[in-house]
């Protein structure tokens, strides 16, 4: 077996004190691609007061740190990561994740075999072991209109998925997911006119109408338990904040039609 493959891992953090570490645990052993001894890792924090960077930083000497006064949100502190980042894969992952045996490994290996793979992401699986909603259809009209009826058809489907297949979709959920750092640079990154919610959709079309594909690896399992990435006892208006996205995504990716109609579901 040759030496190990290089990446980069990205976490943004703000107050994940309660699930940091043993997100941070899971990396450094259940994967050897994605130890602290192997891998870049890389916290951006946006304005944490918990304390958790500093214990951070004292068990695993090797962390790259970027600190924020103030909270950036996910796209621009997302961006800061990426300008750190040393190597030619970055992985992008949520505080509020563990991962399971080599699931890492095996987002590399699918990405690797196939030039045209901008993207890959894992199955997620919640604290209580079912499966969460991992790959999504694109945000248009029809999908926010009837989304109850989007999330039932996509679970469904995400129960027929095969484990030894990798599939082209057309957007992931963003809690975890591996990038060509070159195909993420050619599209400009992340959005920053997004703070939270949508700049990872953004991306992935962007990718795609670029040419390149987004898949899914059902082989590879993270776990994610889901709003528990932040500690923040601040008022986070998680609606407000979508919507603004939203429009945002909208004004930008769709038709005027389409703009005029979901501006009046919104705002309605």
């Amino acid at each position: 077996m040759g030496s190990i493959p290089k990446i980069s891992i990205v976490l943004v953090t703000r107050n994940s004190k309660s699930v940091l570490f043993n997100c941070l645990k899971s990396l450094n052993e259940k994967d050897k691609i994605a130890s602290s001894q192997n891998a870049q890792w890389i916290i951006v924090d946006n304005g944490s007061s918990d304390g958790s960077i500093d214990e951070a930083v004292k068990l695993y000497p090797n962390i790259k740190i970027i600190k924020n006064t103030d909270n950036l949100g996910f796209a621009k502190a997302a961006n800061q990561g990426f300008k750190m980042s040393e190597n030619e894969y970055i992985l992008y992952i949520n505080t509020d994740t563990e991962i399971e045996y080599d699931a890492v490994s095996k987002l590399y290996d699918a990405i690797k075999r196939d030039e045209k793979i901008a993207v890959v992401g894992p199955r997620l699986i919640r604290k209580n072991g079912t499966i969460q909603k991992s790959a999504y259809p694109e945000a248009t009209l029809y999908t926010e209109i009837f989304k109850p009826f989007v999330k039932l058809y996509v679970s469904v489907k995400e129960k027929f998925y095969s484990f030894k297949k990798c599939y082209s979709v057309n957007s992931l959920r963003g809690a975890c997911f591996l990038i060509n750092k070159k195909y993420m640079q050619n599209v400009g990154c992340f959005d920053e006119r997004y703070f939270f919610y949508l700049e990872e959709t953004d991306l992935f079309r962007q990718l795609k109408l670029s040419g390149k594909k987004i898949c899914y690896l059902p082989d590879s399992r993270v776990y994610h338990y889901g709003g528990l990435g932040c500690d923040d006892k601040m008022s986070f208006d998680k609606k407000k904040i979508y919507n603004e996205s939203l429009i945002k995504y909208f004004k930008k990716n769709r038709n005027k039609f389409e703009n005029f109609i979901i501006n009046m579901v919104v705002k309605s």
